[in-house]
Order: structure tokens, then sequence, then C-alpha cells
């Protein structure tokens, strides 16, 4: 099974007044806003080596299925 992370993906939750959860391959981080997070991926990844792709609630289960979690439970 190919990792969900292969392709440099990034996956986040923006929970608005809250903050961004926030799955890299090497784990679970938390920002405290957008900005915070935008600014931390435009800084530690390289240009054009990652996506970012928001977690909906149409697309949970799917990434659940597909394994984006597990290293964070």
């Amino acid at each position: 099974m190919t990792s969900p992370y292969a392709n440099g993906e990034i996956y986040y939750d923006n929970e608005p007044n809250v903050g961004v959860n926030a799955y890299f391959s090497w784990g679970h981080h938390f920002f405290a806003c957008m900005s915070d997070f935008r600014a931390h991926v435009e800084l530690s990844q390289a240009p054009n080596s990652y996506e970012l792709i928001e977690i909906t609630d149409d697309n949970y289960r799917s990434l659940c299925r597909i394994g984006v979690f597990a290293h964070v439970c």
C-alpha cells in the first residue's frame, strides 16, 4: 500500500476560531491560525514539493481508510 504522504501531501483541518490541525508524514501539529500554518509550510517545505489537502466531512472516512491518521493514534 502506498503511503498517503508519498507525494508530499499535507492534510489539514481548519477550525475557525480554534486553529488548524495539520498532519504531516512525521506526525500531527496544531497551529493557532491558518496564517501560522501556511507560514510554517512555506518555510519548511521546498516550493512545489507538497500538496495541501483539506480534511472535510466528505473526505474524512476515505482519508481514514488510506491511513492518513494512522501514525498519530
